[in-house]
């Protein structure tokens, strides 16, 4: 019987993946601290910083701020739709009111673990403030708010005549209550109720 032992080499090679991940996660999240705190024309010294690596090393992993509030982005967006995907699992079976609530609540939670970012965004036009986000993004965030919607219908809970606009009036009174929210001028629980209930008056039967 043969065993097959990973090659010093390779071992290598995976300890050195498993550290270059490790150092670019904790420069994102030094990124993000930073800019949640000056803004996103923080020096790019600063952050390095903040990681505790030298700015050479932050300009190995990424090419400029530009590149490195672009993949900061990114990973935020992917947690927002875990975040949504996550929510619709835990709702399932439940009245669709709740459903709802759930996919708004999730938002919400986003907004609460991140709102510090998403200010930095919106004061720089970018995020939730963008007339239109990226289309990735808003191709997920439509996604869900359409399966939300499919299943609010076939529950009988909202009128099926409109049923071509519904999940761009979820997404657009959702993104509205969170550039509102960001900005201090809605708190994050009325963004799920308030949303919730325009969106119930407006489409429920």
């Amino acid at each position: 019987m043969s065993v097959n032992h990973a090659s010093p080499t390779s071992s290598h090679a995976r300890l050195r993946d498993r550290l270059r991940e490790e150092t670019a996660q904790g420069i994102l999240d030094a990124a993000e601290a930073v800019f949640s705190e000056d803004g996103l024309s923080a020096g790019m010294e600063r952050i390095a910083e903040r990681a505790g690596v030298a700015v050479g090393t932050l300009y190995n992993h990424f090419q400029d701020r530009k590149a490195l509030v672009g993949a900061l982005s990114c990973l935020r967006r992917e947690a927002l739709i875990a975040r949504l995907d996550a929510a619709a699992a835990g709702a399932a079976g439940l009245e669709f009111a709740e459903q709802l609530r759930a996919f708004l609540g999730a938002l919400a939670e986003h907004g609460r673990t991140h709102g510090r970012l998403l200010a930095a965004l919106v004061q720089a036009g970018e995020g939730p403030a963008r007339a239109r986000p990226q289309g990735a993004l808003l191709d997920a965030f439509l996604a869900r708010a359409d399966a939300l919607v499919e299943r609010g219908i076939a529950a009988g809970a909202l009128r099926p005549e409109r049923r071509a606009l519904l999940a761009t009036a979820l997404v657009g009174l959702a993104r509205a209550g969170m550039v509102r929210a960001i900005e201090g001028a809605l708190g994050w629980d009325e963004l799920v109720d308030g949303v919730a209930e325009l969106f119930l008056r407006g489409a429920g039967r």
